[in-house]
């Protein structure tokens, strides 16, 4: 092919292959080594379409010098877009497939590479880049060019991935948010912290394709945290995050300031994150994640990019920030939570057994003004944007089980219900203890009988005590004139709780009682 470029001298602006030992060069543009003067940077593409705003920055900061593209399959697919889609004037594109570690020790790559005023890191595999460029002359080009030449370094997707200090390698495929909350040390959490070292991203893991939801009907951010959980555990590490919707991208430029480009009718966000309030209190092999440190484990700065990437978080302090919002997120027994910003939190239930503790699956959780959720496996329903200061009804409740209510009033902070059901049916025990019509009594009662007081129009037709675990201890039925008061012996019974059922025409009344 080289001797065909000499034939036709005249063809430089279309692309053609150059085919070495162990790699394939796709070139676009001028043959001619630029001369320019290339600022320093970084573009953080969070995959999915290129956004062209952010792509134009890149281009920019080569000052039409000569734009590399590497990555370790594929071919062409950025030339004609870098060359002449963007209305940026740029000297010549090259896409170098380097696919193997014998191609990315090969001089001639690696001279083509440090010839860049821009390099670009396509997506793909990133163990690919990891296992085939680490440590070879492909690394050596690439820190040449930031750290020496101070050009301007991009990737996307899995090019984005490697960025970092501490890269996700996805050694072993893909890793799923809820494998990685339920076990930090899953066999596809696989980090790797000496690649690449660039400014700004030190003790940095970026994540892409942030919304994207997975297998797990979970997006990125959970597994996000639990890599910078084994950051923080493995190597005490000054953890810190970037994670990159689909579709937005962030640019970061010689003084350390990140822009955020994106469309800003869309959910086009980027997410700062670093380590708040201390370490993982639980991030050990084979167990769910925990790091909650009150709720402040992760304080996570939110930005919605827009055209000109015009609000911005600065690299330099990780604290100061324009046109985003402060969060704070947290992960407890492998489920994360996310404080919102500007007077609304979370409300956090935890459906647990009233005897054994046993978390439940399944119960149905209602709250006043939201839609109705059920329990996960952890017995955990989360209400997000719930308003500070505000008093919400809620009543929880599952078949087999006596249903509970009552009201929160929610603090201007992140709060938990834990709410025990106990076996049986009937209706709220909350709900009833408010009635001044019916007694039950004593209570606690240490001996002897409980007493229960019975209005006559409640028509009362059935008396039954349950124990904890919803077995019949005690019945009596009433066919005709019900009493208006009834003496129950409980001295055989057992020390613990139990449920009076009062069963009517109309409805069923549940009451707990303790004996002691």
């Amino acid at each position: 092919m080289r001797g065909l470029q000499a034939l036709f001298p005249f063809i430089i602006s279309c692309f053609f292959p150059l085919f070495l030992v162990a790699q394939t060069f796709y070139h676009t543009g001028s043959t001619e080594d630029a001369s320019s003067s290339p600022q320093h940077g970084i573009l953080l593409a969070g995959g999915g379409t290129d956004n062209d705003d952010a792509m134009r920055w890149f281009l920019q900061r080569a000052d039409g010098g000569d734009i590399v593209v590497i990555r370790a399959t594929g071919s062409d697919g950025y030339n004609s877009y870098l060359y002449s889609g963007l209305d940026v004037t740029v000297n010549s594109v090259t896409s170098i497939v380097i696919a193997s570690r014998t191609a990315a020790n090969e001089q001639e790559v690696y001279d083509a590479m440090v010839k860049a005023e821009a390099l670009f890191i396509a997506g793909g595999n990133q163990w690919d880049y990891v296992n085939y460029w680490k440590n070879t002359l492909v690394e050596d080009a690439i820190h040449y060019l930031v750290n020496e030449k101070g050009v301007t370094i991009g990737g996307t997707s899995a090019g984005l991935a490697v960025l970092g200090e501490v890269a996700y390698t996805a050694e072993n495929n893909t890793v799923w948010s809820s494998e990685a909350l339920n076990d930090p040390y899953h066999f596809r959490v696989t980090l790797d912290n000496d690649f690449l070292h660039i400014s700004f991203l030190e003790e940095v893991v970026t994540d892409s394709h942030y919304n994207r939801v997975q297998g797990d009907d979970m997006d990125r951010k959970g597994r996000h945290a639990a890599f910078m959980a084994r950051m923080v555990t493995d190597w005490d590490m000054d953890a810190k995050g970037i994670g990159i919707n689909e579709y937005t991208a962030v640019g970061v430029d010689e003084n350390g300031i990140a822009m955020v480009f994106g469309n800003p009718d869309y959910e086009d966000f980027a997410y700062f994150l670093q380590v708040e309030g201390g370490p993982p209190e639980v991030c050990v092999s084979g167990t769910p994640l925990t790091w909650d440190q009150g709720g402040q484990a992760l304080s996570v700065y939110k930005i919605l990019g827009d055209n000109l990437g015009s609000n911005t978080f600065d690299l330099n302090d990780w604290q100061t920030g324009s046109g985003g919002e402060w969060q704070s997120w947290y992960v407890v027994e492998g489920v994360l939570f996310e404080a919102q910003a500007g007077g609304y939190f979370q409300l956090k239930f935890t459906i647990r057994h009233g005897i054994t503790e046993a978390p439940i699956q399944g119960a149905k959780v209602e709250l006043e003004g939201y839609p109705t959720q059920y329990s996960s496996a952890s017995g955990v329903v989360v209400f997000m944007d719930v308003e500070g200061g505000s008093e919400l009804d809620y009543s929880v409740s599952l078949d087999g089980y006596l249903s509970e209510s009552g009201t929160i009033s929610m603090d201007d902070q992140n709060m938990e219900q834990v709410v025990l059901l106990y076996p049986g049916s009937g209706t709220s025990v909350a709900e009833m203890e408010g009635s001044t019509e019916i007694r039950v009594f004593p209570n606690p009662v240490s001996d002897g009988f409980v007493y229960v007081d019975l209005p006559q129009e409640l028509a009362a037709r059935k008396l039954v005590i349950l124990n904890a675990l919803g077995i019949e201890v005690f019945s009596k039925e009433f066919f005709n004139n019900p009493p208006s008061s009834e003496q129950i012996s409980i001295s055989h019974l057992r020390k613990g709780i139990f449920f009076l059922r009062i069963e009517t025409p109309d409805l069923v009344l549940t009451y707990r009682f303790l004996k002691l």
